[in-house]
């Protein structure tokens, strides 16, 4: 049975084509009734069930992706080639008991963002031994074959923090005391603020789960691959702390085996802007969406676990210049009294907090506009942005912002970010 696209009527002449590559999807929410692709829409999957061995409980999770072609046909996962490449140190080894129907997963994802009896916001606890990325074997005999699927869990008990966080808008107090909220000044939100989840990258990337229904519903982002091709991507693990904190969803450093973009590993690409134009509800920074290196539908290319990148218009200064002992992370900066900053030791990954360069956040639409020469200010794709940079417009660095690439102090940020449907405009 093919999917349920919920879509508004569309203005324009031209009708977009949607390709849905999940299987699993029940239903998808995207308004196009402005004619403009949205930033967000959120897209309902059906849940599998589970057991963490470890601690006896009962869990729920997407088969989201699968490096094998008949495996994913037969459980509507995304086939993901790439991930044939991840490393043994970046997965758990799991099993599925024919018998029961019932698949076993060694470890659980330890604790989300959640509130203390008295309201204050607990940070995520990662489990070190947890990977949303499952290696086992399939089938038996002559027929038998290795498998590498991203099976996220959704749900693994039912203590506080044993689930992902859902967005129900407004002022939450799970959402970190920095940007993109604009809600939040200082010591917390403003009085009486409120934003759908649909407004905000951030906050909680879940907006619905129904065990009755074996179903989640998750934010759906736009990233951009190429003028008028963009892939939609849900959001479930970060392998560092405070990403994981800002989105809802567990820390899973196991992810950082992986390694770095290019190694060869089963990794993808998304640069996300820091400055430049500011778009209300854009990327993570609210200024444009992310450059992504997957357009949709190319299985050797495709991988949902991102390595994030970060770019910053330079406004004309030199970018060694940008580079600042006394105020850039990715140079060994401490933070600034006051600012807020719990924690800054580059060799505690939870600790790493990004307190960046002094161009984060900077409207610099004029400048912008002039170097890409688009009226809105926009980089249209990957290519475009590394010849900015070549010529000293734009700044790449690694996650957090300012971390210069391929530096030893810190792994890559990785997020796990499956890419279920695109849109060609």
């Amino acid at each position: 049975m093919l999917p349920l696209l919920l879509i508004g009527p569309v203005a324009s002449a031209k009708q977009p084509r949607i390709e849905v590559f999940s299987g699993n999807v029940v239903s998808m929410d995207l308004d196009l009734s402005s004619g403009v692709l949205p930033a967000r829409g959120t897209i309902t999957q059906r849940l599998s069930r589970g057991i963490i061995d470890s601690t006896g409980a009962e869990c729920w999770f997407v088969i989201s992706d699968a490096s094998d072609k008949d495996f994913a046909e037969d459980f509507g996962a995304i086939r993901a080639d790439a991930l044939e490449d991840v490393p043994d140190s970046a997965v758990d080894v799991v099993h599925f008991d024919a018998a029961s129907g019932m698949w076993h997963f060694p470890e659980d994802a330890g604790l989300t963002v959640r509130l203390a009896a008295g309201g204050k916001a607990l940070p995520p606890v990662a489990n070190p031994r947890y990977s949303p990325l499952k290696r086992f074997v399939w089938n038996s005999g002559d027929d038998s074959e290795t498998v590498t699927a991203n099976m996220p869990l959704v749900v693994w008990g039912t203590a506080a923090g044993q689930s992902l966080v859902t967005d129900q808008g407004g002022c939450d107090p799970l959402i970190r005391v920095n940007p993109p909220s604009p809600f939040h000044v200082g010591g917390g939100p403003k009085a009486g603020a409120s934003e759908s989840p649909l407004q905000r990258y951030k906050g909680g990337q879940a907006l619905d789960i129904d065990l009755a229904a074996q179903t989640v519903t998750m934010k759906l982002h736009r990233g951009v691959f190429a003028p008028g091709n963009h892939p939609y991507y849900t959001v479930f693990e970060a392998n560092k702390g405070p990403a994981a904190g800002f989105m809802g969803v567990p820390h899973a450093p196991k992810l950082s085996n992986l390694g770095r973009f290019g190694d060869g590993t089963g990794t993808g690409l998304v640069v996300q802007f820091g400055n430049g134009v500011p778009v209300s509800d854009g990327g993570p920074a609210r200024f444009q969406q992310g450059l992504a290196n997957y357009p949709g539908g190319q299985q050797r290319q495709y991988s949902p676990m991102w390595v994030v990148w970060w770019a910053y218009f330079t406004n004309g200064t030199p970018v060694e210049d940008m580079f600042r002992a006394d105020r850039n992370v990715g140079e060994g900066a401490t933070p600034a009294p006051g600012s807020g900053i719990p924690g800054f030791d580059p060799k505690v990954p939870t600790e790493f907090d990004p307190f960046q360069i002094e161009y984060k956040g900077a409207d610099l639409t004029e400048f912008a506009r002039s170097v890409t020469g688009n009226d809105d200010g926009h980089v249209e794709s990957l290519d475009d942005l590394f010849q900015l940079a070549d010529d000293g417009h734009i700044l790449v660095t690694e996650g957090p912002g300012g971390l210069r690439l391929g530096s030893p102090m810190q792994p890559s940020l990785i997020v796990s970010c499956p890419v279920p449907v695109k849109v060609r405009d």
